[in-house]
Protein backbone atom coordinates (compact mmCIF):
# COMPACT_ATOMS: atom_id res chain seq x y z
CA UNK A 1 0.00 0.00 0.00
CA UNK A 2 1.78 3.49 -1.10
CA UNK A 3 2.17 5.53 1.81
CA UNK A 4 0.38 8.67 1.54
CA UNK A 5 0.65 12.36 3.25
CA UNK A 6 -2.05 12.10 6.77
CA UNK A 7 -3.07 15.52 5.11
CA UNK A 8 -4.42 13.79 2.12
CA UNK A 9 -7.53 12.95 4.44
CA UNK A 10 -8.28 16.73 4.71
CA UNK A 11 -7.81 18.12 1.17
CA UNK A 12 -11.37 19.10 0.66
CA UNK A 13 -11.01 21.37 3.87
CA UNK A 14 -7.75 22.44 3.74
CA UNK A 15 -8.45 23.70 0.13
CA UNK A 16 -11.60 25.50 1.78
CA UNK A 17 -9.66 27.40 4.58
CA UNK A 18 -6.94 28.45 1.96
CA UNK A 19 -10.04 29.41 -0.66
CA UNK A 20 -11.69 31.58 2.50
CA UNK A 21 -8.60 32.98 3.75
CA UNK A 22 -8.71 35.55 0.67
CA UNK A 23 -7.23 38.47 3.49
CA UNK A 24 -3.83 36.71 3.68
CA UNK A 25 -1.64 37.23 1.19
CA UNK A 26 1.02 35.28 2.35
CA UNK A 27 1.14 32.08 4.27
CA UNK A 28 4.10 30.81 6.91
CA UNK A 29 4.68 28.37 8.99
CA UNK A 30 2.17 29.39 11.68
CA UNK A 31 -0.66 29.56 9.16
CA UNK A 32 0.45 26.60 7.68
CA UNK A 33 0.98 24.58 10.76
CA UNK A 34 -3.19 25.40 11.31
CA UNK A 35 -4.49 24.90 8.35
CA UNK A 36 -2.72 21.33 7.52
CA UNK A 37 -2.81 20.56 11.56
CA UNK A 38 0.52 19.30 11.69
CA UNK A 39 3.63 20.27 13.63
CA UNK A 40 6.04 23.14 13.19
CA UNK A 41 8.53 20.92 11.66
CA UNK A 42 5.99 19.10 9.51
CA UNK A 43 4.93 22.93 8.20
CA UNK A 44 8.58 23.89 7.35
CA UNK A 45 8.82 20.53 5.40
CA UNK A 46 5.43 21.62 3.86
CA UNK A 47 6.24 25.39 2.87
CA UNK A 48 9.89 23.40 1.32
CA UNK A 49 7.58 20.85 -0.71
CA UNK A 50 5.60 24.11 -2.16
CA UNK A 51 8.10 26.05 -3.12
CA UNK A 52 8.35 28.94 -0.19
CA UNK A 53 11.16 31.67 -0.54
CA UNK A 54 12.65 33.69 2.54
CA UNK A 55 10.52 36.84 3.05
CA UNK A 56 11.41 39.22 5.68
CA UNK A 57 14.06 36.68 7.57
CA UNK A 58 11.24 33.72 7.39
CA UNK A 59 9.22 31.17 4.79
CA UNK A 60 6.63 32.07 3.57
CA UNK A 61 4.12 31.27 0.42
CA UNK A 62 1.70 33.14 -1.61
CA UNK A 63 -1.48 31.80 -0.87
CA UNK A 64 -2.69 31.75 -4.41
CA UNK A 65 0.64 29.49 -4.92
CA UNK A 66 -0.41 27.23 -2.50
CA UNK A 67 -4.27 27.05 -3.63
CA UNK A 68 -3.15 26.48 -7.20
CA UNK A 69 -0.56 23.45 -5.88
CA UNK A 70 -3.86 22.03 -3.47
CA UNK A 71 -5.92 22.32 -6.68
CA UNK A 72 -3.70 20.48 -9.02
CA UNK A 73 -2.77 17.66 -6.13
CA UNK A 74 -6.39 17.00 -6.29
CA UNK A 75 -6.89 16.51 -9.15
CA UNK A 76 -3.79 14.70 -10.05
CA UNK A 77 -3.35 10.80 -9.95
CA UNK A 78 -1.59 10.16 -6.90
CA UNK A 79 -4.18 11.91 -5.22
CA UNK A 80 -6.89 9.82 -6.89
CA UNK A 81 -4.88 6.69 -5.72
CA UNK A 82 -5.98 7.54 -2.79
CA UNK A 83 -9.15 8.22 -2.73
CA UNK A 84 -9.32 4.74 -4.52
CA UNK A 85 -6.84 3.17 -1.34
CA UNK A 86 -9.54 5.20 1.17
CA UNK A 87 -13.01 3.51 -0.48
CA UNK A 88 -10.93 -0.02 -0.59
CA UNK A 89 -10.13 0.50 3.20
CA UNK A 90 -13.70 1.72 4.19
CA UNK A 91 -15.40 -1.04 2.06
CA UNK A 92 -13.21 -3.69 3.97
CA UNK A 93 -13.30 -1.82 7.47
CA UNK A 94 -17.15 -2.12 7.03
CA UNK A 95 -17.25 -5.96 6.05
CA UNK A 96 -15.21 -6.62 8.61
CA UNK A 97 -16.90 -5.19 11.35
CA UNK A 98 -20.28 -6.96 9.70
CA UNK A 99 -18.54 -9.81 10.38
CA UNK A 100 -17.16 -9.56 13.29
CA UNK A 101 -20.82 -8.35 14.81
CA UNK A 102 -22.26 -11.62 13.20
CA UNK A 103 -19.41 -13.79 15.00
CA UNK A 104 -20.02 -11.82 18.21
CA UNK A 105 -23.94 -12.86 18.18
CA UNK A 106 -24.41 -16.08 20.47
CA UNK A 107 -27.01 -18.17 19.80
CA UNK A 108 -27.25 -19.44 23.75
CA UNK A 109 -29.90 -20.98 25.28
CA UNK A 110 -32.47 -19.42 27.36
CA UNK A 111 -32.04 -21.85 30.23
CA UNK A 112 -29.04 -23.00 32.38
CA UNK A 113 -26.46 -23.88 29.84
CA UNK A 114 -25.87 -27.16 31.65
CA UNK A 115 -29.52 -28.08 30.49
CA UNK A 116 -29.39 -30.35 27.52
CA UNK A 117 -32.97 -29.92 25.93
CA UNK A 118 -34.70 -32.84 24.09
CA UNK A 119 -36.51 -33.09 21.37
CA UNK A 120 -40.23 -33.65 22.72
CA UNK A 121 -39.02 -30.03 25.06
CA UNK A 122 -38.49 -27.65 22.34
CA UNK A 123 -40.85 -24.84 22.59
CA UNK A 124 -43.91 -25.26 20.74
CA UNK A 125 -43.51 -22.81 17.58
CA UNK A 126 -41.06 -25.42 16.09
CA UNK A 127 -42.60 -27.88 14.03
CA UNK A 128 -41.33 -30.55 11.60
CA UNK A 129 -43.40 -33.60 9.79
CA UNK A 130 -42.97 -35.43 7.25
CA UNK A 131 -46.13 -36.77 4.87
CA UNK A 132 -47.55 -40.02 5.23
CA UNK A 133 -46.70 -40.49 1.31
CA UNK A 134 -42.75 -40.07 2.00
CA UNK A 135 -42.68 -37.13 -0.10
CA UNK A 136 -40.81 -34.07 1.21
CA UNK A 137 -40.48 -32.78 4.96
CA UNK A 138 -41.82 -29.73 6.66
CA UNK A 139 -39.60 -27.75 9.36
CA UNK A 140 -41.62 -24.64 10.79
CA UNK A 141 -40.64 -21.79 12.94
CA UNK A 142 -42.76 -19.52 14.44
CA UNK A 143 -40.97 -16.28 15.80
CA UNK A 144 -40.66 -12.64 17.08
CA UNK A 145 -37.97 -11.30 15.95
CA UNK A 146 -34.04 -12.00 14.78
CA UNK A 147 -32.81 -12.86 18.12
CA UNK A 148 -35.85 -15.41 18.67
CA UNK A 149 -35.14 -17.18 15.36
CA UNK A 150 -31.70 -17.61 16.09
CA UNK A 151 -32.36 -18.79 19.89
CA UNK A 152 -35.05 -21.45 18.59
CA UNK A 153 -32.49 -22.64 15.69
CA UNK A 154 -29.87 -23.20 17.95
CA UNK A 155 -32.02 -24.67 20.67
CA UNK A 156 -33.42 -27.44 18.09
CA UNK A 157 -29.63 -27.99 16.74
CA UNK A 158 -28.51 -28.70 20.13
CA UNK A 159 -31.00 -30.58 20.85
CA UNK A 160 -31.26 -32.98 17.58
CA UNK A 161 -26.96 -33.36 17.90
CA UNK A 162 -27.76 -35.15 21.50
CA UNK A 163 -30.35 -37.09 20.85
CA UNK A 164 -29.33 -37.92 17.40
CA UNK A 165 -31.54 -41.23 17.13
CA UNK A 166 -34.85 -39.56 17.95
CA UNK A 167 -33.89 -36.80 15.40
CA UNK A 168 -33.63 -39.31 12.62
CA UNK A 169 -36.45 -41.24 13.75
CA UNK A 170 -38.62 -38.57 13.65
CA UNK A 171 -37.71 -37.22 9.99
CA UNK A 172 -38.32 -40.80 8.59
CA UNK A 173 -41.21 -41.39 6.54
CA UNK A 174 -44.05 -42.01 9.28
CA UNK A 175 -47.58 -41.06 9.80
CA UNK A 176 -47.28 -37.76 9.59
CA UNK A 177 -47.64 -36.50 13.07
CA UNK A 178 -45.75 -33.17 13.80
CA UNK A 179 -43.23 -33.08 16.65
Amino acid sequence: MARHPDWFERLDTILEVVRQSGGLEWIGRKELKAVFCCSERDSIRLLHKFGAEERDNALSLPRSTLLAQLEAIRSGSTYAAFLRQHHDVVKKLTAARAEAAARQFRATSRAAEDRRARLQDLPKTITWRRSESGGAGRFEVLYDDGADLMWQLAEFLSAAGIHREEFFAGTEPSDGTAH
